[in-house]
């Protein structure tokens, strides 16, 4: 506003001149187009200077629509000192402006005194650097206070004089900024901003981001200084009002050594030329010296006036003490509160007057009338506040929160390195928003932006399953049940139909395999093939799923989704690191399948089962509460290299983002990697749903409380257990040190008073000397003392057995009661094992977007939640924790009760899938984790859903699923297909042209046996499988040529237990189960591959492992079948194959003995190992063929 004439209520028209506002009717000579800050072109218009603002035409016409009314606007015109300025010959239609800008001079300056020159309220304020620092947006130097104001510079200072052992770093007002920020600095929790990142040199001003009590001793926010070995450090602060000053603060040296001097001034802003300084004004200064009473040299000051724009300076620098690099390393935590009362505050700005023209110039081209992009509106306060894709653009109070002076700060927005908002601009933002964003608009709470549209909803896996009814078919009678309904269906559409049922023998090997993972006994196969009752089949079923082994074999499918591993930091072939206790975790899952867990409950459990109890108060640990926390282990299986400290919150966000990854595909069945960068290029995933869902597991997965690998675990027993448990351990520590000391004194005694008696006979002129001699350490003799002690040293020397005779009997007696209590004592100790398990760590963090998945970029903030595309309109589940037990959000119970909700789009049917998948060989769905737009579509999606709802309705119970499909007409087929062997196909032969890969299963699939059953059928046929269950993995060895074995420890039989209890590599599984495609596990797998190849040829012809166990197997066959050959070559084929061989089979396997035993023996073999030998072989060639490797 001009400063020549004051306003005042009337005006001739030359005071509109005065106040700045032209109106030319004329263009301008020679005037060339412009482009405004947005972007656009104009004519005609002319800048007026380097303080005034620039009104186009344009701006007019937005600033009329946006219904500002012109009282306000004009008083924006006259309070700005804008110019505007019009071509009329370019505008003539559009003359009406010149009216209006008339209209609007006039009555702005005649607004009252409630517009312009108010008397401007006063207030208390105050400032914490903690606070500040921490929440400042981006951590910026200078950092904003929570008003959005620059108040805290971090600084050093450029001069000093003396020599470097006294040098004094002149505090001359001569000071400039830090110029680097970093995280990790010095590989400690610390970041901040410092002098040099490359290589790290103070002076540093950081926060810390966890605690830290090795040689520094600081806790997690505290803001950390230190001196560097060139400059001193300064913290300085820019008071943004004038009032009375109190200051209240200290300096606390935190390092185990050394001590720094302090000092708070006063003084002006710090030059920009350091070539120009000021004197300071001392308020205040000490020293903080370690482990003294100055350590922490507390100040207070107060009685001061501030002016607006004078700093306070926070000066550390090192103690004079004459050391050769004073200024280096000395730590110290910096706690300052600033309050200033009776400030002088302006009114806060106003929407209507001072922030909608700004809106309306510089970013309505985007986001006004025509267009809106991100969906976002920036007309009204009410679209403000509703935001667009990315959620509001102001959070009122909080400008460091809102996304609008996140993205127009850092220069993103407007687009265009020119179009970028000035320093003057940004601030008046802060200062709105700060002020609550007040507004006379009449402000209506519109509901979030839907970045989720019905079309999206549309496609079959974001949508509820539904109940179907079973279709109607033709065969009825090969239907069993509902599923052979709906796969019938769709055969007899294609003129196909099921074909005949599998034999008995391949039935009952092929639901062993299945269910259990090992082949059946020939002894089991004879009774199932002679048990003529109807329900014969289904009482096999119910026995199957009764073994414990049902659990080992069905365990290991969830474990693979899950990625549990036993080991960690898996990047090297000959080092292994086990995970304590994690194995608990494989225990609880195999137990849950025995048991038939409800899966909604076992799914709840691994989620959140911290949450279902309050662990920390329990007096004691009951089952249920090991159980519950052992279950969380589900979360705790990705690589995790965070034990290290160069590793920064970089690392920390790697782990929550894999564990967000395996949580997607194993439950959700859904890819959200990518959405943590931008949102989902495939399916309606926005990234703020992302980082939704990831608020979720924030509150454990704490990345400013973080739980290092190596503090991840609980107690088997409760923390008052373990209290106490610790303590009277400790005690008999005590009492076992207090004897074994008595003993130690009592022997000594017994000792001295041998010596004594050995010395008597040593002449008295020497006897001092040659005592003193002895007893002196051998590094502290003198020569003489080393001559004395070599020349008596034979004659003195007492050995332990010349103590024990000369004890007497008394002393004897002590000495043995002594040890056998010492002995009795350790017996007494309790012992207690470890949880790997996850629970919330300290107050759940601020949850952010990450921009282009920066987690140093932190984006719009975000509240815990769901996908939206997963959530019914209607009825969206809040992600706000409600019935969480103990110190806990709630928010992964809440996770875990929608996920289970009967109406969710995929839990069940991604669960359900993968059990079709593995009974069938291909999931409805053949993506097992991808049930999004890139995924396969199902083939049969009235089946999956039908599933799916049944699923549920009779209580998420697996074994019952298991039971409905193996039940089944299609679970029963024959794989065989037509014309190759099957005298009685049944089948039209058309299935093999009309749908060669079966989709609709008009046969079994052949499937071959994972890594791990085939391992484990080896076992079971050589009789040497160890069945024992649970525990500690059995190790594995690591040779450099990584043909790795089982360890045979900690029993003898420890080598041939279930594979399932072997150690888990993530990268390097034992080699047999490697070569027959055990997954490597960089996060988990929810659908392993299924190769054929040489190398699998060359590893069973080769291996090691098949040539034992096929002599164990020959061993078994020879005790059980006695010396007929052809008996034992049908007993092989009844272990190997569950079934008697054919005539021709027989013929050439009893050839085929008699052949390679002679060959045995006339290479010089004896004859009576001959035959052994020729059987191992036989048993080799079971072993090794296609029949024993695939289910039929």
């Amino acid at each position: 506003m001009s400063q020549d004439r004051p306003v005042g209520n009337s005006h001739s028209p030359a005071t509109v001149q005065n106040c700045g506002v032209k109106i030319h009717s004329a263009p301008q000579p020679n005037r060339s187009p412009t482009t405004s800050p947005c972007g656009s072109r104009q004519q005609g218009v002319s800048n007026s200077g380097h303080e005034r603002h620039l009104v186009r035409f344009d701006h007019v016409r937005r600033i009329c629509e946006a219904g500002i009314s012109v009282r306000y606007a004009a008083a924006l015109f006259v309070r700005s000192g804008l110019t505007m300025q019009f071509d009329l010959r370019s505008h003539r239609h559009m003359a009406w402006c010149c009216v209006w800008a008339c209209t609007a001079m006039w009555l702005a300056l005649g607004v009252s005194n409630d517009v312009v020159g108010e008397e401007r309220p006063t207030r208390t304020m105050t400032w914490s650097l903690r606070e500040d620092f921490q929440t400042g947006a981006g951590r910026e130097n200078p950092t904003s206070d929570r008003d959005g104001e620059p108040v805290w510079h971090f600084l050093r200072t450029t001069r000093s004089e003396g020599p470097i052992e006294s040098r004094k770093w002149l505090r001359d007002g001569r000071y400039v900024p830090l110029g680097e920020k970093g995280d990790r600095i010095f590989g400690l929790p610390f970041d901040g901003w410092i002098f040099r990142l490359t290589p790290a040199e103070s002076p540093v001003v950081s926060v810390a981001s966890e605690d830290k009590a090795a040689g520094l001793s600081v806790h997690r926010g505290d803001i950390v200084i230190a001196p560097g070995p060139e400059h001193a450090v300064i913290v300085g602060w820019e008071s943004p009002v004038a009032g009375m000053l109190e200051i209240q603060g200290s300096f606390e040296h935190v390092q185990s050594s050394g001590g720094i001097t302090w000092y708070v001034e006063r003084g002006p802003q710090p030059p920009a030329d350091t070539n120009h300084g000021f004197d300071p004004v001392r308020l205040a200064s000490g020293q903080s010296v370690f482990g003294t009473e100055s350590q922490k040299g507390s100040f207070t000051v107060e009685g001061q006036k501030v002016a607006a724009g004078e700093f306070l300076y926070f000066i550390v620098d090192a103690r004079l003490d004459g050391t050769p690099l004073p200024h280096a390393g000395d730590g110290t935590r910096l706690d300052v509160t600033i309050t200033v009362r009776d400030a002088v505050v302006s009114a806060p700005p106003s929407f209507e007057t001072n922030i909608l023209p700004l809106l309306a110039a510089r970013c309505h081209d985007c986001h006004g009338t025509d267009v809106q992009e991100a969906q976002l509106d920036l007309r009204t306060l009410s679209e403000i506040l509703r935001g667009g894709e990315n959620g509001p653009a102001v959070v009122r109070g909080e400008p460091n929160r809102s996304l609008l002076i996140d993205l127009v700060a850092q220069g993103q927005m407007p687009p265009g390195k020119d179009n970028h908002l000035s320093s003057a601009e940004v601030a008046l933002l802060r200062r709105w928003i700060a002020a609550g964003a007040p507004a006379e608009e009449n402000v209506v709470a519109l509901p979030p932006r839907a970045q989720v549209t019905e079309t999206d909803r549309a496609h079959w896996a974001f949508q509820p399953p539904r109940q179907i009814a079973e279709p109607e078919v033709r065969h009825t009678d090969r239907v069993r049940t509902a599923i052979d309904r709906f796969l019938l269906a769709r055969l007899e559409a294609k003129g196909l139909g099921f074909s005949p049922d599998a034999e008995r023998t391949v039935l009952v090997r092929r639901v062993y395999l299945d269910l259990i993972g090992i082949p059946p006994e020939p002894a089991a196969v004879e009774a199932f093939l002679k048990d003529e009752r109807p329900d014969a089949y289904e009482r096999l079923i119910d026995e199957l799923l009764k073994s414990p082994h049902y659990g080992e074999r069905w365990g290991r499918h969830w474990l693979d989704a899950a990625g549990y591993v036993d080991g960690k930091l898996d990047n090297d072939l000959g080092t292994i690191y086990p995970s304590n206790g994690i194995w608990r975790y494989r225990d609880y899952v195999i137990e849950a399948f025995n048991d038939d867990m409800p899966f909604d409950r076992f799914l709840t459990e691994q989620i959140a089962g911290d949450e279902l109890v309050d662990w920390r108060q329990a007096e004691t640990f009951d089952a249920r509460t090991r159980s519950l926390l052992t279950a969380t282990g589900f979360l705790r299986h990705v690589d995790d290299h965070t034990d290290f400290d160069q590793y920064g919150i970089e690392k920390r966000y790697e782990v929550i983002n894999e564990t967000l990854d395996m949580f997607s595909t194993a439950v959700l069945g859904l890819t959200f990697e990518c959405c943590r960068c931008h949102n989902h290029k495939y399916d309606p995933l926005p990234q703020r749903d992302y980082y939704r869902l990831m608020a979720c597991f924030e509150p454990a997965f704490n990345p400013h409380a973080w739980k290092k690998p190596k503090d991840r675990y609980l107690a088997d027993v409760s923390p008052k257990e373990r209290v106490a448990i610790d303590r009277r351990n400790t005690e008999i520590d005590q009492q076992v040190a207090e004897l074994t000391k008595a003993e130690t004194m009592l022997r000594q005694q017994v000792r001295q008073r041998m010596l004594e008696t050995r010395l008597a006979s040593i002449p008295d002129a020497i006897r001092s000397d040659v005592r003193q001699a002895v007893e002196q350490p051998a590094d502290q003799r003198g020569e003489v003392a080393k001559y004395l002690a070599e020349k008596f040293a034979k004659s003195l020397a007492i050995a332990d057995a010349d103590v024990d005779a000369a004890l007497s009997d008394t002393e004897r007696e002590s000495l043995r009661t002594s040890a056998d209590q010492r002995a009795a004592l350790p017996a007494r100790k309790q012992t207690y094992g470890v949880i790997q398990a996850l629970w919330d760590v300290g107050q759940p963090p601020v949850s952010h977007v990450h921009r282009r998945g920066n987690v140093k970029a932190h984006g719009v903030l975000v509240q815990p939640g769901f996908p939206e595309i997963l959530q019914p309109v209607a009825t969206p589940a809040s992600a706000e924790g409600t019935g969480s037990l103990g110190e806990t959000s709630g928010r992964r119970l809440a996770l875990a009760r929608w996920l289970t909700r009967p109406d969710h789009p995929l839990t069940a049917r991604v669960f359900v899938n993968r059990v079709w998948h593995h009974h069938f060989g291909r999931g409805i769905v053949e993506t097992l984790g991808n049930f999004g737009h890139s995924g396969s579509e199902p083939s049969h999606p009235e089946l999956l859903d039908w599933l799916a709802v049944d699923f549920i309705e009779h209580g998420w119970s697996v074994k019952r699923l298991h039971r409905q499909i193996l039940l089944s007409t299609a679970y029963r087929q024959s794989s065989r297909r037509p014309g190759r062997g099957s005298e009685e196909s049944g089948t039209d032969v058309s299935g093999e042209s009309l749908d060669p890969d079966n989709r609709l299963l008009w046969r079994m699939n052949l499937r071959r046996l994972e890594a791990e059953i085939v391992r484990d059928a080896v076992l079971a046929v050589s009789g040497a499988i160890d069945r024992s269950a649970g525990g500690p993995p059995v190790e594995i060895t690591n040779p450099a040529d990584g043909l790795s074995e089982a360890k045979p420890a900690p029993t003898p039989t420890s080598p041939n237990r279930r594979s399932v209890y072997l150690f888990a590599r993530r990268v390097y599984p034992l080699k047999i189960l490697e070569i027959f495609d055990a997954p490597i596990m960089p996060v988990n797998c929810t659908q392993r591959t299924n190769s054929a190849t040489v190398l699998q040829s060359l590893a069973v012809l080769n291996s090691e492992f098949l040539f034992t166990h096929s002599e164990r197997m020959a061993e078994r066959i020879r005790e059980m079948a006695g010396p007929e050959i052809g008996q034992r070559v049908r007993l092989g084929f009844q272990i190997v194959f569950a079934r008697q061989p054919i005539e021709s089979e027989l013929a050439r396997s009893v050839a085929f003995l008699n052949e390679q035993a002679q060959g045995y023996v006339s290479t010089g073999n004896p004859v009576e190992q001959a035959g052994p030998m020729a059987l191992a072989d036989f048993c080799h060639m079971l072993l090794s063929s296609n029949e024993f490797l695939y289910v039929e």
